[in-house]
């Protein structure tokens, strides 16, 4: 029996695999990674890679070859962390991660009755640890009271303040709105800025699923999933506490999350989903790309695909390849995952440098 069964398991893995090298290109200067996990990562002082999971977080220190898993809560059954989530390791040591709390998740929205219910609730939480990983304290709430839609992106800036861009639903006509938590203490305490609202009604529409960067004057940046063919974009000028320009971006893009980050190099990366067809300007997510700024997010290198669902028309996308992580694990060389999709690989910076 048990050779039974441990014969089962390897033919349900050739055939995973199979099932994904047919539905899924990817470009010829990348490289496949040695895991599976979603991500997204950050170094540890000693090199390690920490990445977070449902309940505890995975650390390894052999570049992903082999994962050890620390417990992430003290009563992990009270606490469930999202696959859309944000993670940095402050300039002091202190890791955080912002994430959605899937336990306490209740979806109720009536466009009828204006969108999110009373008890249409998903909390926005932060957990924080000081040991590189070891050990953390208790999660703390950062955003109560409504739905939170997604959580990808938290930054560090110069001066020491942690901001975490955050979804919000509001009613009347239900619709979602972004907004900016921020600490100056390590994440210990939190404010939050006014909110991003771009009007909409839907439990698709609004301002949704921002990224963020600081840039070299010392700005913040989002770039802003819509439904209106292209990104928004917003600047702060005072560390993520307001936001006062806001305005369509020239970034023509799908009803899909970009992520942003700035690699060592200065320059800045995106990924996202792009439409090619101006006659669709919603879905699109079967196609990731990837760009460089040199010039602060002004303007971006020629886009370049890196990874194609092929699944045949007509039947179930079930490798989308959209809402991406990025990580640079060493100067240049990127992991790039996805969360919608098999995404799992490594590229050289140098490699798609265009003009």
């Amino acid at each position: 029996m048990k050779q039974l069964l441990r014969s089962t398991c390897v033919i349900s893995i050739t055939l995973y695999s199979l099932h994904v090298s047919l539905a899924e290109w990817n470009h010829p200067q990348t490289q496949k990674l040695p895991y599976r996990h979603l991500g997204p990562f950050l170094k540890l002082s000693d090199g390690s890679l920490l990445a977070p999971d449902a309940k505890q977080v995975l650390i390894s220190q052999d570049e992903g070859k082999s994962w050890a898993g620390k417990p992430l809560y003290t009563n992990p059954a009270k606490f469930h962390t999202s696959n859309e989530r944000a993670i940095i390791r402050t300039s002091k040591g202190t890791i955080i991660l912002a994430f959605m709390n899937l336990t306490e998740r209740k979806f109720n929205w009536n466009d009828k009755k204006g969108g999110p219910q009373s008890d249409c609730y998903l909390p926005a939480y932060i957990v924080r640890s000081t040991d590189e990983g070891q050990t953390w304290l208790p999660p703390q709430i950062i955003q109560d009271h409504s739905w939170c839609g997604a959580i990808r992106s938290m930054i560090q800036t110069k001066s020491g303040r942690i901001i975490v861009a955050v979804s919000k639903a509001i009613a009347n006509p239900g619709r979602h709105v972004m907004v900016t938590y921020y600490s100056d203490d390590e994440g210990a305490t939190w404010n939050h800025s006014n909110m991003i609202d771009l009007g909409g009604s839907g439990d698709h529409d609004g301002a949704m699923e921002g990224t963020i960067v600081e840039l070299k004057d010392g700005r913040i940046y989002a770039l802003i999933r819509t439904r209106f063919g292209r990104f928004w974009e917003a600047f702060s000028t005072d560390e993520g506490a307001s936001w006062r320009t806001i305005r369509p971006s020239q970034i023509p893009a799908s009803s899909s999350p970009a992520i942003l980050q700035r690699l060592e190099s200065g320059r800045i990366v995106m990924l996202w989903n792009r439409f090619r067809d101006p006659e669709r300007k919603k879905g699109r997510r079967e196609e990731l790309s990837i760009a460089f700024s040199d010039d602060e997010c002004n303007s971006w290198s020629k886009p370049i695909i890196i990874a194609r669902d092929l699944t045949p028309k007509g039947q179930k996308r079930e490798n989308r390849v959209s809402y991406p992580y990025v990580t640079e694990v060493k100067p240049g060389q990127l992991w790039i995952t996805t969360m919608q999709g098999p995404v799992r690989l490594t590229l050289k910076e140098e490699d798609f440098l265009t003009k």
